[in-house]
Formats: C-alpha cells, structure tokens, sequence
C-alpha cells in the first residue's frame, strides 16, 4: 500500500512534553514529502500554536486544531476548510458551571483565549496554548458577548489537576450528554466541544481536499482525543505511551514519543512501503 496523508497528534506523539521536535523526526517528515506524501499536523492547540509547530515540522499543509472544530491552510491565503463552534446553550451550561465551582475554563475563539483567574504562569499558558489570553472578570459574561458572532467559540478547555480530570470528565458528560463532546486530552486538560467535531471527522475532510482515500490515509496518536482519526484512518498508529483507547483501535504500535515514534512510522509504512 502506498500511504499518501500522514495525521501527526502533536503532544505526546510527535513531540513530548511541549517541546519542539527532534532533528529525527523533522528529517523523516521531509523524507515523507520528499517521497510524495501530504503529512498534516491534528492537534488540540489553538490555530496559532498549531501553525507554529508545523512550522518547525517543515511544513505548510492545512492544520486541524482546536480537536477538529478547525480545519485551516497554513499559508497563502490561510482559507478555512471547516469551522465548527460549540453549541451556545450547552456551552453556557458549562460556562457556568465553572464559573459557580471556581473551575479553571477556558474559553477559545480562532485567535483569542478568554479566561478567569489562573493558577499558572504566562509561560505555561504560551508553552501549551500560544495566542493572545485575555482575562475577563466574568466567563459567563464573556460567553454572552461572544454568542452569535461571525467568530465562533470553537472550544472549551479545563485545566485541573490529573487526579481530578476523571471526576471533572464524568461530571461534564453526565451534564451535557450528547449534546457536546468531553474528552480528556491530556492529564491536565478536559475539554468540549460541538458534538460533530473530532479529528476523525477533520482528517475526512482533509482527505477529500487532498483527494486521498481513507485507506491511503495513516493517523498518529497518543491520547483520547486522537481515538476517531486512528480508528478513522486505513492505518491507525498509536505510540507505545499511548491510552489503552488508542491501543485499542490502533492497527501498529509504534515506539514511544520519546524514542521518535513518528520517524519509525514514516521510515516503516511511508519509505519502504511497510517493510519491516
């Protein structure tokens, strides 16, 4: 089989930790392109972080960010692809609810973060998420003055501490149902977002754009939020620091983030054409 689009997950797949990537893995990306392959960056980070590390991947093909709702060119005349934002009277459920238990949300439109009082640093906010953060006093007032304009919130985003991200996660989806998609994303992070969006149905459309099928298609992940495009795709990789989600539906396990488990995939099914 020859592999014709390559959906990189960022954090804990391509690169760990929030930093930036391995020579290894910058190398066997070009050698990917070189050899006639698409590779798109799907992420959780927000437009402008997204852009910032396909950039230091080399690239310059359209981003999924924002866990799908977003689907944009990186360059030229950076046209957006899909856009789908929250929907409003969940969302303000949401809203509130954080507001009343004093729960750290954010609340994000394409180049903007809003936000009440953070327990974290600026660095640590630039370091994961990237853009403009904008505190306001009230979210629920910010939401109200966001609802309805051209530019939609297109996520919600949790942080909270890792033994308490189970518990926020079952709260969530017991409130919204299936009216809104929760999903924990990292162990720090709980996020929602419009019920239609994941990056399964984001890596869809970029096939399309690129005319590729599904089965030309390889997916890269680590974390729940990357479940619907490894299962998504023809084949489906998790990296061996994978959630047992991902492990479950993936065709391959390749090494660990920290071993460039990317540069093994591309070197593997991309180069040799899925010889060992």
């Amino acid at each position: 089989m020859t592999y014709r689009l390559l959906a990189l997950d960022l954090d804990g797949t391509t690169v760990a930790g929030g930093q930036q990537p391995t020579q290894h893995v910058i190398d066997a990306i070009e050698a990917a392109v070189a050899h006639g392959a698409h590779v798109v960056v799907a992420t959780g980070r927000p437009y402008v972080s997204a852009r910032r590390y396909a950039a230091a991947l080399g690239l310059c093909t359209p981003v999924i960010c924002f866990q799908g709702a977003l689907v944009k060119e990186c360059g030229g005349e950076e046209r957006t692809l899909f856009a789908e934002g929250v929907p409003a009277e969940p969302f303000a459920e949401v809203v509130a609810l954080a507001q009343a238990q004093q729960l750290e949300l954010n609340i994000y439109t394409q180049d903007r973060i809003y936000r009440g009082p953070t327990a974290y640093s600026p660095e640590f906010y630039d370091l994961w998420f990237g853009g403009e953060t904008r505190p306001v006093d009230s979210l629920v007032a910010a939401f109200d003055g966001l609802r309805g304009r051209a530019d939609p919130v297109l996520k919600g985003l949790f942080i909270s501490e890792e033994t308490d991200g189970d518990r926020l996660t079952h709260d969530l989806q017991a409130r919204v149902g299936d009216r809104m998609t929760v999903m924990r994303s990292h162990p720090l992070f709980v996020e929602v977002t419009s019920p239609n969006v994941s990056k399964g149905n984001a890596l869809s459309v970029v096939a399309d754009w690129y005319g590729v099928s599904r089965a030309e298609t390889i997916a890269v992940g680590d974390s729940g939020n990357d479940v619907s495009m490894v299962a998504w795709a023809g084949l489906g990789v998790a990296v061996a620091n994978a959630t047992p989600d991902v492990l479950a539906v993936a065709d391959w396990v390749a090494p660990a983030v920290t071993d460039e488990g990317v540069a093994a995939v591309i070197e593997r099914f991309i180069l040799n054409n899925g010889r060992a």
